[in-house]
């Protein structure tokens, strides 16, 4: 359940409620955060790493969608600018891709970057792109 201080919130605010520190990616109707983006980050991993050091996160927490990974494009400037001022590692920047946990094809995996979603090798050392974890939160 959130406590009184979640509520009223907007992408790119700190999420540091019920021990969850992370980013805010997207709020409800009702201004309450809906999904985080974490703050710990995985450096030049191919896809399959990236699938695998999110399963240790544990805790609702899992490597992005192609859809929720589109929210956080969608919402990279308020994300980041809340980054941004709390000195922290920003999202999508220029020339840097995120991997998504949705397949494209049996070989291929999305990963999105400022300019969107592409298919890229699961496998490849010439493929190897930065990973966050997101969570859905059950609103009460």
């Amino acid at each position: 359940m959130l406590t009184a201080a979640c509520r009223g919130a907007e992408p790119g605010d700190i999420y540091n409620c019920d021990g969850v520190k992370s980013v805010i990616v997207a709020v409800d109707a009702n201004g309450n955060p809906s999904m985080v983006m974490s703050l710990d980050e995985a450096i030049n991993i191919d896809a399959d790493s990236a699938l695998s050091w999110s399963l240790h996160v544990g805790n609702g927490w899992h490597l992005p969608s192609k859809a929720e990974m589109e929210i956080v494009r969608k919402n990279r400037s308020l994300i980041n600018r809340g980054l941004e001022l709390k000195k922290l590692s920003v999202v999508l920047r220029n020339n840097t891709y995120y991997w998504t946990s949705t397949p494209c094809s049996d070989s291929h995996v999305y990963a999105c970057g400022p300019d969107g979603l592409k298919c890229y090798f699961r496998t490849n050392a010439s493929h190897c792109y930065r990973a966050r974890t997101v969570k859905v939160l059950e609103q009460q």
